[in-house]
């Protein structure tokens, strides 16, 4: 989005005060406007409206016609710092999605290693542990999300959530696998037990929480004080299974044919960010999400 600060004067109406951001508030879109250095109102609002499996409608505000600046270009090897902040919202959302739809019996599995592996070589060996786990336990491992961080030492370790426990007999093998044939041990295959919840998202997301955005020259210390071995890997931070992709994307509506009156009245339910320009509310399913919309007389 355009930064408007340095275009002129913006008139803004029904933005939460600083004290109060959490509260639930709404733009007057019928008052707002941008104008330039020169004075002219070139740069109508614009709407983005999506709802997704998960429950969540999200609305989205934009200057049309406004530019941006095009992504830095990247050269040479693609190396990650941790999962950004659009990934941990994709992962929400298909977490998320799959709380809603089905029963689930959560499970963090957590694959960590006692050598000093190169990047490439322990993700061969997760690569091709979820490859054997599909095969003897394909209903367990078709719902997952797998993680893949750096330990202080400098060596890669991962948690993959699934939603289903592992069976007893398929457990053994699996963890017999990765300690005898990968030659690490026992300790290095764990398992919690996730309750079963509307917060299972936001349970794994804080059990990932040291996976935030870092740029490529942070320092990161541990819980000792010390600083890390090294800051970035080689490699994607984070997957999501072909079945579970689905609830990140969107029902799309044409908000661009919408009365100013409607989305009003739909801005007045949800819940803003501090930035003002983007709002969110968490439905309890899909079904319930398209009917607070088609109170507004808003349908897909």
């Amino acid at each position: 989005m355009q930064d408007i600060s340095q275009l002129g004067e913006y008139h803004e109406t029904g933005l939460p005060s600083k004290g109060d951001s959490k509260q639930p508030v709404y733009l007057e879109y019928s008052r707002q406007s941008q104008t330039n250095a020169t004075g002219r109102h070139n740069s109508p609002l614009s709407y983005d409206l999506n709802v997704y499996l998960s429950g969540e409608i999200e609305l989205l505000v934009a200057f049309k016609n406004s530019q941006s600046k095009p992504p830095l270009p990247s050269y040479g090897t693609r190396l990650s710092t941790g999962v950004t902040s659009h990934g941990r919202t994709k992962i929400k959302r298909a977490v998320s999605s799959r709380v809603v739809a089905a029963s689930s019996k959560p499970v963090m599995l957590t694959l960590t290693t006692q050598a000093i592996l190169k990047d490439a070589v322990f993700n061969r060996h997760l690569a091709s542990f979820l490859a054997y786990a599909r095969k003897i336990t394909a209903s367990t491992f078709q719902d997952y999300v797998k993680m893949i961080d750096l330990q202080q030492r400098g060596t890669l370790h991962s948690h993959i959530l699934l939603f289903e426990r592992i069976p007893t007999d398929s457990f053994a093998k699996l963890r017999t696998l990765w300690a005898n044939k990968y030659k690490f041990n026992n300790n290095n295959f764990n398992t919690k037990y996730l309750k079963n919840n509307a917060k299972l998202a936001g349970a794994y997301l804080s059990h990932a929480a040291a996976y935030l955005s870092r740029s490529h020259d942070a320092v990161r210390t541990g819980r000792n004080g010390k600083p890390y071995v090294r800051s970035a890997f080689k490699g994607n931070a984070y997957s999501i299974s072909t079945s579970l992709k689905k609830g990140t994307l969107p029902v799309q509506f044409d908000a661009f044919a919408l009365s100013d009156s409607r989305v009003q009245g739909l801005a007045k339910t949800l819940y803003w960010v501090p930035d003002g320009y983007a709002a969110y509310k968490q439905c309890d399913s899909f079904a319930d999400a398209k009917q607070h919309l088609a109170t507004f007389g808003i349908t897909a």
